[in-house]
């Protein structure tokens, strides 16, 4: 009996040690087609990079649950969330939020404006910017530059925000905004969806819209919550990101990143 019970044991033990370590990881709910909430399921383009780097970890059991961005920022300053996706790097303005693995997409950041502000090229960002009032996403608040953020600050440049990239872009098609900040990707999508539901009628209800100024380039990563880690409740930590890191690696090495972004463009 005593032998059936240790054998029993030893079993149950080595059951323990070989389930998968249940990981969540906070994605961005509105940042449509690359992360989103359809119903309760995170989708988008970054979904099925993250979903494939995660396929090939052994040991780990990952969710990706959809946030709405302000309310991921502030899980992961707060200590309840592991990581966060997609996150610029903001190690130098976001204290939290550290450290990053490594970058999965870079992401082109630009100018859309409505056609009668650039009636000739506006090239040079932020110069070409001042005196019009520009819009972002709540939250997107890395995007611009500090040139920019120091306009804005001495009322050079007027700035307002939105919610999402389609409130954003209703507002340019009513004038109420002269441009707006978007990752090009973004853009193309979001506007090409408006369209096709007849919600946006470019030169009609709506204002022409053109594409200006390349703010900047920024790569996007996995961001892991820096109270989450201090106060030693993921101590599994290391080895994820290592895990990550590599896989996402060999991806980009590949060309299967590349792969996933361009099925999306077809």
């Amino acid at each position: 009996m005593k032998k059936f019970l240790i054998f029993w044991m030893i079993v149950f033990a080595s059951t323990l040690h070989a389930a998968d370590i249940p990981v969540e990881i906070h994605v961005d709910a509105n940042y449509k087609p690359f992360s989103f909430d359809d119903n309760g399921v995170a989708k988008g383009i970054y979904i099925d990079v993250l979903k494939a780097a995660f396929a090939q970890m052994e040991g780990f059991d990952v969710t990706l649950t959809p946030v709405p961005w302000q309310r991921g920022k502030k899980l992961m300053e707060a200590g309840r969330g592991f990581g966060l996706a997609p996150a610029f790097f903001h190690g130098h303005d976001w204290p939290y939020l550290y450290p990053y693995s490594l970058p999965f997409y870079t992401e082109t950041i630009l100018a859309v404006c409505n056609k009668k502000v650039l009636p000739e090229s506006r090239p040079n960002w932020p110069q070409d910017y001042i005196d019009l009032k520009i819009g972002n996403v709540a939250g997107f608040d890395g995007w611009g530059g500090a040139e920019f953020r120091a306009l804005v600050e001495q009322k050079k440049v007027a700035y307002e925000e939105a919610k999402g990239s389609t409130e954003n872009i209703l507002k340019l098609g009513k004038s109420r905004i002269d441009c707006i900040m978007m990752e090009e990707t973004v853009f193309d999508y979001e506007f090409r969806q408006l369209k096709q539901i007849g919600k946006y009628d470019e030169g009609g209800k709506h204002a022409i819209v053109e594409k200006g100024a390349i703010i900047g380039t920024d790569p996007v990563y996995i961001g892991y919550s820096k109270p989450a880690r201090e106060s030693g409740k993921n101590t599994f930590q290391f080895e994820f990101m290592q895990a990550f890191d590599s896989a996402i690696y060999q991806m980009g090495k590949s060309g299967e990143i590349q792969k996933i972004m361009e099925a999306y463009g077809n």
